[in-house]
């Protein structure tokens, strides 16, 4: 007679914030929207304010439809005392091991104009990237139940 499955509740799952991808989807959307009012009426032609009204139009629907996408199959982390592992949206995942030491520490990478927050194990190489949606307080905490100790800085790499 076959068990039926019972899902891993030793592992504590840390999600995207809603609040981030929200506020950054809604303000861009709300640009958008705002730029296409302010060309459909500024335009001095009728293909003017076609072309305003459907480009800008466009742009608000793919900003919408992407908060949708990000905010249904959100990325996380999944926490446990031997390994935090990281699946992003697609399904793919990577680890750090509790083998390679338990001092976890936050690496923030220099994309362009903004950062991209990370995760570490101190003096190891291997860096898990989370993007831009992860609260790191509620990362702290989750490892920190964990048995995770935390290093006292940020690594910042250029």
């Amino acid at each position: 007679m076959q068990q039926p499955l019972v899902p891993d509740s030793a592992a504590t799952a840390v999600k995207e914030s809603r609040s981030q991808i929200g506020f950054l989807s809604g303000f861009l959307a709300l640009a958008c929207a705002v730029a296409a009012v302010r060309g459909v009426a500024g335009a001095s032609t009728g293909a003017g304010r076609v072309a305003a009204g459907v480009v800008f139009g466009a742009l608000v629907l793919v900003f919408v439809g992407g908060w949708i996408w990000m905010v249904r199959r959100p990325a996380r982390l999944e926490i446990t005392e031997a390994a935090i592992t990281y699946v992003k949206r697609g399904g793919q995942a990577s680890a750090l091991s509790r083998e390679w030491g338990d001092e976890l520490q936050f690496v923030q990478r220099r994309n362009g104009r903004t950062w991209t927050l990370g995760l570490t194990i101190a003096g190891t190489g291997t860096i898990i990237f989370l993007g831009g949606f992860f609260s790191r307080k509620a990362v702290r905490q989750a490892c920190l139940a964990r048995g995770w100790r935390f290093g006292d800085r940020i690594v910042r790499l250029r």
